[in-house]
């Protein structure tokens, strides 16, 4: 059972990835596996392994409707044997539904529908390359992470070490994104943008990592922000655990971060699959003297409730909650569906609600998202 828990956990986590090219907590939880089963980066997200590609259509039983001749072949991104690529594409279009201040500036509250103003916009949302190169077979890699999105930007360069350590340990240097709390896509999440943890802060620096059995802990030092002496130190740990009673699996991690001598971040995670539901929260404490006591962060919270339909299609709900001194507090609901389309097309509508205190009306909003995401 194990050994086809990990086949599922290894396709979804490598083909779900709603909103840039990272593992999505919840697909860990429901099949009981670690992200650095079906990813070259071990924190997860990123370029994926070639595992999960093998087993494609066996795990997600996708609707292939798109009329492709039997003999043509999904490109799996193997160039020669020890050279690799891969690629995320998306594209968005948001529409965004406001209200009209008054004459004091302020909007309502707690609104799920507004209708004063529409805007709409439709972008790229990324357009990632993946590179890597088997320098040392099993032992020594490569790895590159190149956004073409807005010009060339390089989001992650490093050079992993394995196979020769002690509890399928690891060492990585370079730049990354150092691993705190659940990786969810969205950048926009209280528990990624208030932490300062998101998809577009990469780092400078060297991570330790080991991943005995069940369990995964990683740690890091880097430069931190730029310009000062400062360093930034993390530490991430987490068990998926399954084959328990009542539920299929579990996930418990735990997350904290030294951002510098005047901020550190805490967090605690954990997740449950339960028939055709999977369930996420997250909880961080923010402590962070460099902001005004007035507008600082005090905690961020988020919880996700998953649904899978029909075997191709997932249902998500979340709710988030910003706790901000001096009464700016803020919260978010989400409901989208992502249905699988074929092993390298997947789209996603969504309706999110953003509330915020009714004297800031760019927080006050209601959005659209339509999505299409392909890969490989």
């Amino acid at each position: 059972m194990r050994a086809r828990q990990l086949i599922v956990a290894a396709l979804a986590l490598a083909t779900l990835l709603p909103v840039a090219a990272r593992a999505e907590p919840y697909l860990t939880v429901r099949a009981g596996a670690k992200c650095s089963d079906c990813h070259t980066n071990l924190t997860g997200g990123g370029k994926r392994s070639a595992f999960p590609k093998i087993h494609a259509h066996d795990i997600l039983h996708d609707l292939e409707i798109l009329p492709i001749p039997a003999r043509a072949k999904a490109f799996d991104g193997q160039i020669v044997s020890q050279l690799s690529i891969g690629s995320d594409f998306r594209l968005r279009n948001t529409t965004t539904f406001s209200d009209d201040p008054n004459s004091r500036g302020n909007v309502p509250e707690n609104r799920a529908f507004r209708t004063g103003n529409t805007v709409n916009d439709t972008e790229v949302q990324e357009f990632l390359l993946y590179l890597e190169i088997d320098l040392l077979p099993e032992v020594l890699k490569l790895y590159v992470d190149e956004d073409f999105s807005g010009g060339a930007t390089n989001r992650e360069v490093f050079g992993l070490l394995r196979s020769v350590l002690p509890w399928d340990g690891y060492v990585k240097a370079g730049r990354f994104f150092p691993a705190f709390g659940l990786r969810v896509y969205d950048d926009e999440a209280y528990i990624r943008s208030r932490s300062g943890f998101t998809f577009q802060n990469s780092d400078e620096g060297v991570e330790f990592g080991i991943a005995p059995g069940p369990f995964f802990f990683a740690t890091s030092i880097t430069d931190g922000e730029e310009g000062d002496t400062d360093v930034q130190a993390t530490f991430n740990g987490y068990a998926v655990l399954d084959d328990l009673p009542v539920v299929r699996s579990a996930l418990v991690g735990a997350s904290f971060a030294r951002q510098s001598d005047e901020r550190w971040t805490a967090g605690w995670y954990a997740g449950a699959n339960l028939w055709r539901f999977t369930g996420l929260a997250e909880f961080d404490l923010i402590d962070d003297t460099t902001d005004t006591v007035a507008s600082r962060d005090e905690y961020a919270s988020y919880f996700e409730l998953n649904f899978l339909a029909f075997t191709w299609l997932n249902f998500r709900g979340t709710f988030e909650f910003l706790r901000v001194k001096g009464d700016g507090n803020q919260t978010r609901y989400t409901i989208g569906a992502e249905p699988f389309i074929d092993k390298v097309i997947q789209p996603r509508i969504q309706y999110r609600i953003n509330n915020g205190p009714g004297n800031r009306p760019e927080l006050n909003t209601a959005q659209l998202v339509l999505e299409m995401h392909l890969f490989f």
